[in-house]
């Protein structure tokens, strides 16, 4: 949670936009890294690092019946659920008074949903776990 002039983001402050579709999302997280490893040369110090591969992957929330619209969306486009490609996901969040932040998750895919419903839920909900193949954009800027 970030606070900005007084005022500390909340849930309520996120909108998350995905082409063609109204979800209400309950959550949502992601993540990036790049891989990297010191170099050893001659004697027991690193003399620099290495640079592996980038990496971005998250995770959405849904309610059953969002979860259901998010498959009749599907089959109206003809494909399924792990075919499914989003050209990107907007995360954007503000304090009324301050600048918008966007996060945009750029070319986003689905590769696992997870359903678990117990005795006394109030609610069914449904996470799905997805990989981010061309990273993500924080306020336009790329991490790598």
């Amino acid at each position: 949670m970030s606070i900005i002039n007084g005022k500390a983001y909340d849930w309520g402050d996120v909108n998350i936009a995905i082409p063609g579709l109204s979800l209400e999302v309950q959550e949502i997280s992601y993540d990036d890294e790049l891989e990297k490893e010191v170099v050893y040369g001659k004697g027991l110090r690193p003399r620099g690092f290495g640079e592996g591969n980038y990496k971005s992957e998250g995770k959405l929330s849904l309610l059953r019946d969002d979860y259901d619209d998010l498959i009749a969306y599907c089959k109206a486009q003809g494909v399924g659920l792990y075919k499914l490609v989003i050209p990107k996901i907007v995360i954007s969040y503000a304090d009324g008074n301050s600048r918008t932040r966007t996060d945009v998750l750029n070319t986003v895919t689905f590769t696992k949903a997870s359903h678990k419903n117990a005795q006394g839920d109030k609610s069914l909900k449904v996470d799905l776990d997805f990989i981010i193949v061309n990273g993500i954009d924080r306020d336009g800027v790329k991490p790598v």
